[in-house]
């Protein structure tokens, strides 16, 4: 008989398909912690991802220093699926402020700003948030390569968070709002590049052109 193990699943999907998967590992004796984490993959390269955790609080209590290994905070948030809760509450700031900093960014070139500046001046004031500083360089760049998260993958994390709210009947009016721009990115071409490339759409939409074709926002 195989001894019990713990496993950890670190995805953000439906929290009814990990109950499903929870209670068959419960089933065969083994213990399934859900362990979204929050972060992009150029802070994972530098420990700076947090755990939200949810489910035997024991065993997360015995995997800390595991997760201590690639990540700055572990949360303890209770029962299983809280994790996933809170990962879709984290990812729907997220969906929204990357286009807010993308819109924001458009507007200061419009109006005849320096990218860079535009970056430089909102990440020191009260306009800034860390999704703004994490995606703004890939903005000032109109380079958007470098995927930590892809639009067409992150698309996925949209439905999530829609089927979630829906089932709450919570009104999402700001994220519902951002939706249409990153379907807008996957039918323009960017569905392989990062969700930064919300910038290229709106600047797009307003007229603005940067750069030597082919020289910044290469599409796949």
């Amino acid at each position: 008989m195989m001894r019990p193990r713990v496993v950890v699943e670190a995805s953000t999907f439906k929290i009814d398909d990990k109950l499903k998967a929870e209670r068959a590992l419960r089933n065969a004796g083994h213990v399934m912690l859900d362990c979204p984490v929050s972060g992009t993959g150029s802070q994972a390269k530098v420990k700076d991802l947090v755990i939200y955790a949810s489910g035997d609080s024991k065993a997360i209590r015995k995997l800390r220093p595991l997760f201590a290994g690639f990540s700055r905070a572990v949360h303890d948030l209770g029962v299983f699926g809280n994790g996933s809760r809170m990962k879709y509450v984290a990812n729907l700031l997220v969906t929204i402020h990357n286009v807010a900093s993308a819109e924001a960014m458009v507007l200061g070139i419009k109006s005849g700003l320096d990218p860079q500046m535009i970056y430089d001046l909102i990440r020191t004031g009260a306009g800034t948030s860390r999704v703004f500083e994490l995606r703004g360089p890939m903005m000032v760049q109109d380079r958007y390569d470098a995927a930590s998260m892809s639009i067409k993958l992150y698309h996925k994390d949209i439905a999530v968070i829609e089927d979630h709210a829906a089932k709450l009947g919570v009104p999402t009016p700001l994220f519902s709002a951002s939706i249409p721009v990153y379907s807008a990115a996957l039918s323009m071409g960017y569905g392989a590049q990062d969700t930064a490339s919300v910038c290229g759409v709106l600047q797009t939409m307003a007229g603005v052109k940067r750069g030597k074709p082919g020289k910044r926002s290469k599409r796949r």
